[in-house]
């Protein structure tokens, strides 16, 4: 059977891609390398941004909502910001990935698991898939298999990504106490262009730090530290795994031939907070778009994927990455404007809800990006303050 489209990786990128397109009539084959229900190193936060771009409810896989967050600055006594609406759904990676693509097949996808992508061969018109035992054939074909997934380089697109590193693991503890109902906790300052993050789960805790790919030999000695400090036992965490953050650089393709490449395959990644599933779905959810109109001839190729991208989503995550260099030059000085100025704390609220973007805020506050730019000249005034009035610990 030749495909529509096929697609490798059944994530948030994957199955939203699926989804689309099997509800716009194409005929769409989506292959998974694991089994359902399978894991995925990841904080489980599904911001209201991500959740409010999908066609239905959360709420069977959702664990638990954040309304706030209790912000610290390495591991010292900080403070808490709340809200009077939801910020973030938590749930488990396993259950919200597996509820995304139960909704594809839904739709009409047909879902193939335990079949990872072995290799691609271009056709002109179509693309040979080799998977598992298995060959498939397709008009089109999408990489959506992450940030490891071979199927963009076995197809010939070049990779072109800077790469974050994160430490997860979770810990199950004996009670949780009545600040952590909803909220979650943010460690800032350490490691060196990251953060710390605790995430309550239904019957455990997510805590993680992530940061430049650089700090890895740091990141297991500040897990243990941030363990401690968010009053957990060390020797008590389970599931401890490092995984890759990907972001892409600027001239990384987007559309190869009849090959795009969505969520974090493409390196979609938020630069300041680390988190992709909103751009996984946004990213599928666009590609379908596109896919749908140049398999019924009303495009000449994919390329407009790429400009819509490069219009909508791109501008946005380049904007992320300026305000986290400035972030992460200055993080006592954000700490500080977020305690002490509480607009802040609604643009983020804000940002968070998808009222908001990036881009919005650096037009309504300016000076923003002019202090990375001061910085640069200063060669680090305005750090040192910062790096010296507050303990590492």
């Amino acid at each position: 059977m030749l495909y529509d489209v096929i697609v490798a990786g059944a994530g948030p990128a994957g199955s939203t891609t699926a989804r689309e397109c099997a509800a716009r009539g194409l005929s769409v084959l989506l292959l998974e390398k694991a089994a359902f229900p399978r894991d995925k190193p990841c904080g489980g936060g599904v911001s209201m941004r991500a959740a409010r771009l999908l066609p239905f409810d959360l709420t069977p896989v959702v664990e638990r909502t954040a309304y706030g967050v209790r912000f610290s600055l390495r591991q010292s006594r900080g403070f808490v910001r709340s809200s009077s609406v939801p910020l973030t759904f938590i749930t488990q990676r396993a259950a919200l990935d597996t509820f995304l693509a139960d909704q594809a097949v839904r739709a009409g996808t047909i879902l193939r698991q335990r079949t990872p992508v072995r290799a691609v061969e271009s056709r002109g018109t179509h693309v040979v898939v080799h998977a598992g035992h298995e060959t498939f054939e397709g008009r089109t074909l999408v990489a959506a298999d992450g940030a490891n997934g071979p199927t963009a380089r076995l197809a010939g697109v070049p990779i072109m990504r800077r790469l974050g590193i994160a430490y997860e693991t979770n810990v199950r503890p004996a009670g949780l106490g009545a600040q952590w109902q909803t909220m979650i906790g943010l460690d800032l300052g350490s490691p060196p262009g990251g953060y710390g993050w605790m995430f309550p789960r239904g019957d455990h805790v997510n805590i993680g730090v992530g940061g430049w790919l650089h700090t890895a030999a740091s990141l297991r000695p500040l897990l243990d530290r941030l363990i401690r400090f968010y009053g957990f036992d060390p020797s008590t965490m389970w599931g401890v795994r490092g995984y890759h953050l990907p972001m892409r650089r600027s001239e990384a393709p987007l559309v190869w031939g009849n090959v795009l490449l969505t969520g974090d395959a493409a390196g979609l990644l938020d630069p300041l907070t680390g988190e992709g599933i909103h751009a996984a779905i946004c990213s599928g959810r666009a590609a379908a778009a596109h896919l749908a109109g140049y398999l019924d001839g009303a495009a000449p190729d994919l390329q407009g994927y790429a400009r819509e991208l490069a219009a909508e989503l791109l501008p946005d995550l380049h904007v992320a990455a300026r305000l986290h260099a400035t972030i992460d030059r200055t993080p006592g000085a954000f700490f500080a404007g977020l305690r002490l100025v509480p607009p802040a704390w609604g643009l983020i609220c804000r940002i968070l809800r998808g009222d908001q973007t990036y881009i919005g805020v650096v037009r309504r506050v300016p000076g923003l990006l002019a202090a990375r730019r001061y910085l640069r000249s200063s060669r680090g005034r305005m750090a040192r303050p910062a790096t010296t009035s507050h303990s590492p610990r």
